[in-house]
């Protein structure tokens, strides 16, 4: 677990490092752009906003989109355009050479890239730590598990009973995330491991969990 903790945060520093890096060499293609067609200062210095943080702003509109079960196309085809139009500026301060229009080019393309990227570790992340369970399709929360304990006497473990919507919620657990152990399961759900394991091993695959939900 903290392996995986430590490869998150280095994944997203290197890829945040990386979309400042191109977002500040694209800004700053973007100011001559605007220099160059006639606006002065501070426009000048605004209107490159206008692209790429509009671009980052359409990203973040998927990953809405997306855990609110709406369609993704709309906000995916502003970033495309976006990144294009950003691109296509980029290239007008470039000389006519292929390598000046490449590392002109580079910019706003790893701009968009890395911070899609970082999207999806986040979105991979939030999946795994907040999303609820879904049975019925994309939004619809699974059912809250209810569970009535069934021993409380000193020194012995306290069991919970295993009801149909418990073990639903660990079955629709393990079809998201096959391969969780007990112990993240039992966090992540709100279930003790005790019972989450015993769910599972009542279940003999696991295309079985995934298929009896």
């Amino acid at each position: 677990m903290k392996a995986s903790k430590a490869i998150l945060y280095a994944t997203s520093g290197f890829l945040v490092l990386i979309w400042m890096s191109a977002f500040l060499i694209s800004y700053q293609t973007l100011v001559a752009v605007a220099v160059s067609g006639g606006l002065g200062y501070p426009w000048a210095y605004i209107w490159p906003l206008c692209l790429d943080c509009f671009m980052t702003i359409a990203s973040l509109d998927v990953i809405r989109r997306e855990l609110n079960g709406e369609p993704t196309l709309p906000a995916w085809f502003v970033v495309v355009v976006i990144t294009i139009a950003s691109t296509a500026f980029n290239v007008t301060q470039a000389q006519t050479t292929a390598l000046s229009w490449t590392v002109h080019a580079l910019a706003p393309v790893v701009c968009c890239v890395s911070f899609e990227i970082f999207m999806g570790v986040l979105r991979s992340h939030f999946h795994q730590r907040n999303m609820p369970i879904t049975f019925n399709g994309p939004g619809t929360p699974a059912p809250k598990p209810t569970t009535k304990p069934t021993s409380t006497k000193p020194g012995k473990r306290s069991r919970q009973e295993i009801t149909p919507e418990t073990r639903d919620a660990i079955a629709g657990y393990y079809r998201l995330h096959p391969g969780t152990s007990y112990a993240e399961a039992s966090r992540d759900i709100g279930i003790s491991r005790h019972t989450v394991r015993s769910v599972v091993m009542r279940m003999s695959t696991p295309q079985q969990v995934a298929g009896e939900v």
